[in-house]
């Protein structure tokens, strides 16, 4: 069981991270799961070591964690998490936080979520999407510069705190993130999304996040509403210290505007944060911030560890 891996491992207690759920008219999708094999992970680790946000805020700041205890996280502010994953967690009695990001609750449709559901919903599988990828990018003017590149690249080194991506997720994202940059990134997917004449750009966007009040009603339930930035850069770590001042500050204001109270909990989109990040959080009253693994977890209250769902669900034999 996890319990017994757990211990083994020596894991501190954490939070259990989740992103996306399929079902119930939302695409599969790499490492999504359904509403019951959710249910089969809270069987399987223990409804009882999960406290509710508000238990575990107050116990991690007096740093009075129990080593089983666990906590459970949302990123993203995605509709399937509402709908599929919401009645689940009612069902149990169980409440947890939810890290958003405010650009897409004040009508922007970022690109990232846009980006995943098109390799999710388009192509056989994710290999497919990486070869399509590859091929356009390989035509672009940027085809020379990545070949250089990925020369000398090491997939088992890029990324290798998180063990469940594969050597084509690795060079997929050393791509995105550290080769095209956002900019140059997007125009290759939005020509590649353009080649595809079955895509709809605008259906895809009305159904993956959630809406204000979606978020007001999971607050009126106990659930903890925290920051994600505001427009969830990959890289976040790589923004100069004022742009990832106003991503911050921006979904700060937001948040505090639609809740009628100042948040204090965040997570960090992609695990990308330096210093300058930590600074600028504290500066907004952040008093307490989740990783997005179980690495590098001794830092302060602001880099708190959490496990990927996807890795429970590998253990479980889910994926």
């Amino acid at each position: 069981m996890i319990r017994s891996a757990a211990r083994q491992d020596a894991a501190p207690p954490h939070g259990v991270m989740f992103h996306h759920f399929r079902g119930e008219g939302h695409a599969d999708g790499q490492g999504a799961i359904t509403g019951q094999q959710l249910a089969d992970m809270l069987d399987w680790l223990g409804p009882d070591r999960f406290l509710s946000p508000q238990d575990w805020t107050e116990r991690a700041l007096a740093g009075r964690l129990g080593p089983d205890d666990l906590c459970l996280t949302f990123d993203d502010a995605l509709l399937c998490q509402s709908e599929i994953a919401a009645p689940v967690l009612k069902a149990y009695g169980l409440t947890g936080f939810w890290f958003v990001y405010s650009s897409v609750l004040e009508g922007r449709s970022e690109r990232l979520e846009l980006y995943r559901h098109f390799r999710s919903t388009r192509f056989g599988d994710v290999d497919e999407f990486y070869a399509a990828f590859q091929a356009r990018l390989e035509r672009s003017d940027h085809g020379a510069e990545a070949r250089a590149a990925l020369s000398d690249f090491q997939a088992e080194r890029y990324l290798a705190q998180f063990d469940f991506y594969t050597d084509a997720d690795r060079r997929f994202r050393f791509l995105r993130d550290r080769v095209l940059g956002p900019a140059r990134y997007e125009a290759l997917m939005d020509a590649l999304m353009d080649e595809d004449d079955g895509f709809d750009l605008e259906q895809a966007a009305a159904r993956l996040w959630m809406t204000e009040d979606h978020l007001l009603d999971l607050r009126d339930q106990g659930h903890v509403i925290g920051l994600h930035s505001y427009s969830h850069p990959t890289d976040l770590a790589a923004l100069d210290e004022a742009r990832q001042r106003d991503e911050y500050r921006r979904n700060h204001a937001h948040l505090t505007g639609l809740l009628g109270a100042a948040p204090t909990v965040m997570s960090h989109p992609c695990n990308a944060y330096d210093a300058r990040t930590l600074k600028v959080l504290g500066e907004l009253g952040i008093v307490m911030g989740f990783r997005s693994n179980l690495h590098d977890c001794g830092g302060g209250p602001l880099e708190l560890p959490r496990e990927d769902h996807g890795r429970i669900a590998r253990q479980m034999g889910l994926l």
